[in-house]
C-alpha cells in the first residue's frame, strides 16, 4: 500500500512539474547590421530582452546581429520564408517587388513625422491594405522620419539640388528627387559612404539616426532638410512558424508585439533623430539649412504630381492612398 501511495504521489508530482519544465520555444532573430545601430540598440534588443524575461517562460529569442544570418538588407525578408531566421528586421521600400503597396510611404508630403507613419502602417496592416505580407507575422510597424538630404557639397536652396547624384531607397523618392532635378541611385544605407568616397553619389536621402549608424556622418558635412517621403521598417515573422507555435508562445509574442514596440519604437526614435539634429546645429563644421518660405512653396506642383501620378498609375495604388488618408485624418482627429 506504501508504495502504491508513493507511486501515485511520484506522477502526480511529474505531472505538476511537467509545464515548469518544459523547455521554451527558441526563435532566431536575423539583424543585418552591428549590434550599435540605433533600430537595434534602442528597440530590437529591449524587445528581445522582455520577450527573454518573459514570466512564462515559453520563448526564448536568439539574436544574430552583425549580418550573422545575413548582412544583405533587401535579403531578410526572404531569410524568413526559408527559414535561416523565424524573425527578421525588414526595410520593405528596398524590395518593392515583394512590398508594392509600401510605395504609398514614400508619396511626399504624406506623412507628418515617424509617429503618425507607424499608427498609420500599423492600421493598414491590421487591414489588411497592403500586399505582400500574407506569408509573415507581423510583430513590429515601424515608420523612419521623413528623408532629408545629406551632402559632401554645400546646399543652400532647392536650387543647388540641380544635377546632383543623391541615393534614394525607393522608387518613389526616386521619382520625387527627380522631380527636384537630381540623379536617383538607388543602393541600401549601408553602401553609401563607399558610393559617396567613390564619387558615384554627391549625397543621401537618409533619417538622422541613419546618419550615424552608417558613418555618412564622416564623408557628409551638409544637411538640408527638405522632406522627401518616408519609408516603413518591420519585424516580420514567417507566418506558418508562428501559427505553428504553442499557445502559451503566441501569447508571449503577442503580449510585446503591435503597440508595445511600436511605441518603444516612437518614442526612442523620435527623441534620438532630434538630438541628431541639434548637435549638428551645434557643430561649427556642419551646416543645417531648412528649405525657405520659398523652397517649400516650389516643391508643392512637384510633390502632388508625383502622388498623381502614383495614384494613377494602378487602381490599387489609388485605394491604398485612399485607405491612408482615411486613416491619417482619423488619427489626427485624435
Amino acid at each position: 500500500m506504501t508504495k502504491c501511495f508513493a507511486a501515485f504521489l511520484g506522477a502526480v508530482m511529474a505531472l505538476a512539474a511537467g509545464p515548469a519544465l518544459a523547455e521554451p520555444v527558441t526563435l532566431k532573430l536575423s539583424f543585418f547590421s552591428n549590434d550599435t545601430e540605433v533600430n537595434y540598440a534602442k528597440v530590437i534588443k529591449p524587445w528581445v530582452d522582455a520577450v527573454n524575461a518573459d514570466p512564462s517562460g515559453a520563448v526564448k529569442i536568439d539574436a544574430y546581429p552583425n549580418g550573422a544570418l545575413g548582412k544583405s538588407l533587401p535579403a531578410q525578408p526572404q531569410l524568413v520564408l526559408d527559414g535561416v531566421a523565424d524573425i527578421a528586421f525588414i526595410n520593405p521600400s528596398l524590395v518593392p517587388g515583394r512590398f508594392p503597396d509600401d510605395q504609398v510611404f514614400e508619396l511626399p508630403g504624406l506623412l507628418k513625422d515617424l509617429g503618425e507613419g507607424t499608427k498609420l502602417y500599423a492600421e493598414l496592416v491590421k487591414s489588411n491594405s497592403l500586399r505582400g505580407y500574407g506569408d509573415y507575422h507581423v510583430i513590429g510597424s515601424f515608420m523612419n522620419a521623413n528623408y532629408n538630404l545629406y551632402s559632401r557639397r554645400p546646399i543652400r536652396s532647392n536650387a543647388d539640388l540641380k544635377g546632383m547624384k543623391v541615393r534614394i531607397v525607393g522608387p518613389i523618392v526616386g521619382q520625387t528627387v527627380k522631380e527636384l532635378g537630381m540623379v536617383p541611385v538607388l543602393m541600401p544605407p549601408n553602401e553609401i559612404v563607399e558610393a559617396i568616397g567613390r564619387g558615384t553619389v554627391d549625397a543621401a536621402t537618409l533619417v538622422p539616426a541613419a546618419v550615424i549608424d552608417f558613418g555618412v556622418d564622416r564623408v557628409t558635412s551638409h544637411s538640408y532638410l527638405l522632406d522627401l517621403g518616408a519609408g516603413p521598417l518591420g519585424v516580420v515573422m514567417n507566418r506558418a512558424r508562428y501559427e505553428a507555435l504553442p499557445a502559451e508562445a503566441k501569447a508571449v509574442l503577442d503580449k510585446y508585439s503591435g503597440a508595445w514596440i511600436n511605441d518603444l519604437y516612437v518614442k526612442a526614435l523620435l527623441a534620438h533623430n532630434a538630438e541628431i539634429i541639434a548637435r549638428f546645429k551645434a557643430d561649427a563644421k556642419r551646416t543645417v539649412v531648412m528649405p525657405s518660405a520659398a523652397d517649400l512653396a516650389a516643391i508643392k506642383a512637384p510633390y502632388e504630381k508625383v502622388t498623381a501620378a502614383w495614384a494613377a498609375k494602378d487602381p490599387n495604388n489609388a485605394k491604398v492612398l485612399a485607405k491612408a488618408r482615411e486613416i491619417l485624418t482619423q488619427i489626427r482627429a485624435k
